[in-house]
């Protein structure tokens, strides 16, 4: 339970984070601005959030009062926020209200950190110059001054995120209030045609099995920080997204089983999946153990136990070894793994797909085998370990 002197001591940190009350009610903390409660149900058996207000001007008292009453009315089979959200929409429709109610109402299918990077792009490049616009009256031409605008000044990248999340927040928009948003605008414009065609972006990779050995031994050697080191360690041994390593949780891994399950909503495939670890990433996680919050993440920051590693830590890391840009970067490592098994392993293209959570077969036989190819992804990891072992013993 939370007490009063804990809200008061809450500080922002490097992204967005929730402190929890109980009984579906917490407290938001954003990287600017003030504290917001948040108050989380099932309703029709959908799961569902809502905003009670913000820290102070709702206290704990007038909080957890709220939430009671919405859980009573949700014992009944009454809906607690029947048309709050409707009304306040209809009676403005500017884009920037309308995106408010698309983040809560895909909050619990995103991940986190995808959520603060739509509401960074919203602030900083979409609301200046749509979001005080009557949804109906944006046109392409808004949109395409957008991305005209952020690809300007380089960021041709972030251009295309920023578009995708104006099309989706209309989208969801449209979906559930088909008679109050009449069209969404991004259907009229090929991003191609605006940006070019998309680049393929091929990552460097290092196959030579004693230049590999190398840069293994100096990550071994690494004199920074011990959880940066284990990091690299864990990405070279299980080839997952870097974001995947950086936001690993205890409470995702069984060493018993020795098992990584990452969840369906930190994927970026939207499907779960089982990370086999072999012997020598369980000894690399022992060691985590002891830097680490048992609680909270295996790799967490220098700064803080309960924030992740960030990304510049690891790419900072490889610079220090003396790697550049060209020779290596965190993403590597799936290239490493993706080349050497297809060129010296006896596994199936399936099956080192499958691990590296890329689509295989039908769309069918997608839908989907948590477990597909289990036992031999367990023997391929433990191979590709002692491989790596040995290439780290060669001259």
């Amino acid at each position: 339970m939370l007490k009063d002197s804990q809200l008061k001591a809450l500080k922002p940190k490097e992204k967005l984070y929730r402190v929890t009350d109980y009984d579906g009610l917490s407290i938001e903390v954003p990287i600017k601005g003030k504290l917001r409660w948040r108050f989380r149900y099932r309703f029709n058996n959908k799961p569902i959030q809502k905003s009670l207000g913000t820290y102070p001007e709702i206290s704990l008292k007038e909080a957890r009062s709220l939430r009671d009453i919405a859980r009573t009315n949700v014992a009944k089979n009454i809906d607690p926020f029947p048309s709050k959200k409707v009304e306040e929409i209809k009676v403005e429709k500017t884009f920037k209200v309308w995106s408010e109610y698309y983040l809560e109402k895909v909050v619990d299918d995103v991940t986190e950190i995808h959520l603060v990077r739509v509401l960074k792009g919203f602030k900083a490049d979409v609301y200046p110059y749509i979001g005080d616009i009557p949804m109906n009256d944006i046109g392409a031409k808004h949109i395409i001054q957008i991305v005209n605008i952020m690809a300007e000044r380089g960021a041709k990248e972030s251009a295309k995120k920023v578009f995708s999340s104006i099309s989706r927040c209309f989208q969801v928009c449209m979906a559930n209030f088909p008679d109050d948003i009449e069209r969404n605008p991004c259907k009229d414009i090929a991003l191609k045609d605006l940006l070019g065609k998309r680049k393929q972006v091929h990552y460097p990779i290092i196959t030579d099995p004693k230049e590999l050995g190398i840069l293994l031994n100096a990550i071994g050697e690494y004199s920074g920080h011990e959880s940066t080191k284990l990091a690299l360690l864990m990405i070279a041994n299980t080839f997952v997204r870097p974001h995947n390593i950086r936001h690993a949780k205890w409470e995702q891994i069984n060493l018993e089983t020795a098992q990584w399950i990452i969840p369906a909503k930190e994927m970026k495939s939207r499907k779960e999946l089982i990370v086999p670890l072999s012997q020598q990433v369980l000894s690399t996680l022992k060691k985590a153990v002891s830097v680490s919050n048992l609680d909270s993440y295996v790799f967490p920051s220098p700064k803080s136990q309960t924030t992740p590693l960030s990304d510049a830590a690891l790419v900072g890391a490889l610079r220090r070894l003396g790697y550049t840009k060209e020779q290596i970067v965190a993403h590597s490592f799936r290239g490493i793994f993706s080349t050497l098994a297809h060129e010296i392993s006896m596994y199936d293209h399936a099956i080192i797909e499958t691990q590296l959570a890329h689509s295989v077969g039908s769309s069918v036989s997608q839908a989907y085998n948590r477990a597909v190819y289990l036992k031999e992804r367990t023997e391929m990891m433990q191979w590709y370990s002692d491989l790596l072992e040995g290439y780290q013993s060669l001259d």
